[in-house]
C-alpha cells in the first residue's frame, strides 16, 4: 500500500521495478487521486495499481482484499501551528498535518499492515523522535534508519526508517546518504537510484 500516494510517483516506480506487485495507492485530494489515475494509465499499470479516492482513515482492510505486507509513505512532515501554511490548499495538506498528524497515520498503518508487515516511511530528521514514539504506541519497531543529507558538510534533513509491526528484530543504522558531493553534483548512488 502506498499511502497519501499524490500522483502515483512512488507506486509507478515500485511496479516497474517489481511487475509481479500488487499495490494499493490511498490519496485524499481529488486532484492528485485524479493525476495518479492518469499516471497509471498512460504507463500501462492498471493491472497493477488500484488507487482508492479516500481518507486513510477510513479504509478498512476489507476494502483493500487483504491487509498489506509492505506499507510505503511520505507523510504531511510539519505540525499545525510550526512553519508557514502555504495558501494553496494543496500543497497545504501534503505538507502540514492538517487532517492527518504522524500518530493517526501510524495507528491506520497497524490497521491496514499483516502482523510482521514492513513500513517504509520518510519523515523530517528533526521529527524522528514523534516517528518513532508513534510507533512504539502501535506496535511498529524499527530494524533500519538511514539519514538523508543534501551533502556532506549539511545536517541530516530526512531520515528513511523501515520498521517491522510486532516485530523483535535488531536496528541498525545505515551509512547516510548524501544528495549531492561537495562541488554541487549528484553523488555516484543518487544517479543510481534515478
Amino acid at each position: 500500500m502506498d499511502l497519501g500516494c499524490g500522483c502515483g510517483i512512488i507506486s509507478l516506480i515500485l511496479a516497474y521495478q517489481y511487475p509481479t506487485l500488487k499495490i494499493t495507492g490511498i490519496e485524499i485530494q481529488e486532484e492528485l487521486y485524479t493525476c495518479a489515475q492518469q499516471n497509471i494509465a498512460a504507463n500501462g499499470f492498471e493491472k497493477n495499481i488500484h488507487i482508492l479516492h479516500d481518507d486513510i482513515k477510513n479504509i478498512k482492510f476489507s476494502e483493500t482484499d487483504t491487509r498489506a505486507d509492505i506499507i510505503v509513505t511520505n507523510p504531511p512532515y510539519k505540525k499545525l501551528g510550526t512553519g508557514r501554511l502555504n495558501p494553496d490548499p494543496q500543497k497545504a495538506l501534503a505538507r502540514h498535518e492538517t487532517t492527518l498528524d504522524i500518530d493517526a497515520l501510524i495507528e491506520c498503518s497497524s490497521h491496514l499492515i499483516r502482523d510482521q508487515g514492513l513500513l517504509f516511511i520518510i519523515f523530517p530528521f528533526d521529527r524522528l523522535s514523534d516517528l518513532t514514539l508513534a510507533m512504539a504506541r502501535h506496535h511498529f519497531y524499527p530494524e533500519f534508519i538511514r539519514h538523508v543529507h543534501i551533502k556532506a558538510t549539511t545536517k541530516a534533513s530526512r531520515v528513511i526508517v523501515r520498521a517491522v509491526k510486532n516485530g523483535n528484530r535488531q536496528c541498525f543504522l545505515s551509512p547516510p546518504f548524501f544528495v549531492y558531493t561537495l562541488d554541487n553534483k549528484y553523488t555516484e548512488e543518487y544517479l543510481s537510484l534515478v
